[in-house]
């Protein structure tokens, strides 16, 4: 996939806000809806993996959210 855009992404944003009353868990994976929605969801995940990305976090940190659950 070629470098998405700040407004590819926005744009993907809002057609995903569209789309998701459109489609639910019984919805086929072969409606058009569906698909629509898998590749803008792509869109998404690819520019926020390159812009927001999310670190890692170091065994000291996942100490404490461990302990955090006890």
């Amino acid at each position: 996939m070629s470098k998405i855009t700040k407004e590819q992404y926005e744009l993907a944003l809002a057609r995903i806000e569209e789309l998701l009353p459109m489609v639910d868990e019984s919805t086929p994976l072969t409606n058009r809806h569906t698909v629509e929605l898998s590749l803008m969801s792509d869109i998404v995940i690819e520019y926020e993996k390159e812009h927001y990305p999310i670190e890692k976090p170091t065994v000291a940190e996942l100490s404490l959210r461990l302990k955090r659950l006890d």
